[in-house]
């Protein structure tokens, strides 16, 4: 019986155990995850942390028993893989306190990311990162009256409004010049940053030296700020140290895959956030730590070691979060992106509204919409809007990774009804901003 082995029970490992189960009924399919939870939704833990939900076991979509009953396959939570050994295609296990090996005939590594560290200890300082941490990260910061946040992307603005919304006095330590500078460019992140710093103390432009005294004092090169915890937002990294010396490993630090999942080695396979990709838009490895994208390299990965041909197309690094009554989107790449990539570029941002004139109730909403300047070809998109963003986001998604043009952006025909919409959409005034050069509705 052949057997297949998954590292991490994450969105990836879990859809792809899934589908190999469905194209090969009797293959044998162990998961190994070194916490209680798999098919877990990290996303969800500033909202627990705000209090929105208590019971963590809404984290998972699926338990590992329903895993084993309805679809026969065998997860081993709290168990820690300790060394993979891919010439002799044995794992070895961390399990009730003693080392196990087991052997296979495919491999899945869809390990992870992991967060990145301050060069600091200390019990006042807090990494977000997994839901089997949550409840004891919300029962530590509930305890805290102020709190630091280090770190101004999107796991900082998402726990700054949590924390906020507990009545937390919050400073947020950011060294760029404005928020989520990685997802926007800084005329649309500066609207963020604007209505977040009239909500919270904001320091930015500040570079962080030190952490001490357990996570209670923040020196930085502008100031020192005493609190009573820590909250460390400053990214994550792909998890690659069990194979790092074994594989290839891409330009961007993560794993390398071809558009089947298959990483250097036969029959071993590379799947989630611990796994690089190729950018659509740029032609350049990339790296896109999401969920939705997890989920789909699962898919892939699982219906390959099940004998079925299926390509990965690609990432275009869609990403959306929210402060307060603000949502916040980007897909595709952003100017400061193109720049890097010696691309030249056209924007056009339109400021307009989600409901008809008559209509009561309607929002604000933003686009930025950047084009290749040469082609016309669509390549970003950045929307922040209080309502109605989510399907500009995603139907953005679709044109550029499709790679539609200004023209034919315009042309799309576009839905209209009062409540939600005005006749001419926002989209479809920056596509023509874009393709005639006029603005105004």
């Amino acid at each position: 019986m052949e057997r297949l082995i998954i590292i991490g029970g994450g969105a990836a490992g879990m859809t792809a155990a899934s589908w190999t189960r469905r194209l090969k009924p009797n293959i044998d399919i162990t998961v190994f995850e070194s916490t209680k939870m798999v098919s877990h939704a990290p996303c969800g833990i500033p909202y627990f942390t705000e209090g929105l939900f208590d019971d963590e076991n809404l984290f998972m979509t699926y338990t590992p028993e329903y895993f084993a009953e309805k679809r026969k396959i065998n997860v081993k939570i709290n168990s820690k893989v300790e060394e993979v050994d891919l010439r002799s295609r044995t794992i070895t296990v961390r399990e009730n306190q003693e080392n196990k090996k087991y052997e296979f005939d495919y491999l899945l590594l869809s390990t992870g990311a992991k967060p990145k560290k301050l060069n600091a200890e200390g019990d006042r300082i807090f990494y977000v990162h997994h839901p089997a941490d949550a409840s004891y990260i919300r029962q530590k910061l509930w305890s805290f009256d102020r709190i630091a946040i280090i770190g101004g992307g999107i796991l900082g603005i998402e726990m700054a409004e949590a924390l906020r919304a507990r009545g937390k006095k919050l400073v947020l330590i950011h060294r760029g010049k404005y928020l989520l500078n990685k997802m926007l460019d800084e005329d649309m992140g500066k609207i963020i940053t604007d209505k977040v710093g009239s909500e919270i103390e904001l320091k930015l432009n500040e570079s962080l030296i030190s952490v001490t005294e357990r996570g209670r004092l923040i020196v930085t090169d502008k100031g020192k700020y005493e609190v009573d915890a820590t909250v460390v937002g400053i990214g994550v990294e792909p998890n690659v140290d069990l194979v790092k010396d074994q594989l290839k490993i891409g330009e961007t630090g993560a794993i390398w895959a071809d558009n089947h999942m298959r990483t250097s080695f036969e029959n071993v396979y590379a799947a989630g956030d611990s796994t690089e990709s190729i950018n659509i838009i740029t032609k350049k490895p990339d790296w896109v730590p999401f969920a939705p994208v997890a989920n789909k390299m699962g898919f892939v990965a699982g219906n390959n070691i099940g004998g079925k041909d299926v390509t990965f197309p690609g990432v275009i690094g869609t990403m959306i979060t929210k402060f307060e009554e603000y949502v916040i989107a980007k897909t595709g790449i952003t100017e400061n992106d193109a720049k890097r990539h010696n691309i030249k570029t056209v924007s056009a941002t339109v400021h307009h509204k989600t409901r008809a004139r008559y209509y009561p109730g309607s929002k604000d909403i933003i686009v930025k919409l950047i084009a290749e300047a040469n082609t016309m070809r669509i390549i970003g998109a950045q929307i922040i809007g209080e309502e109605e963003v989510l399907g500009r986001l995603n139907m953005m998604a679709a044109v550029i990774q499709k790679g539609f043009t200004a023209e034919e952006l315009f042309f799309v025909e576009t839905g209209y009804v009062p409540p939600v919409n005005r006749v001419w959409d926002a989209i479809t005034l920056a596509a023509r901003k874009l393709y005639t050069g006029i603005s105004g509705e």
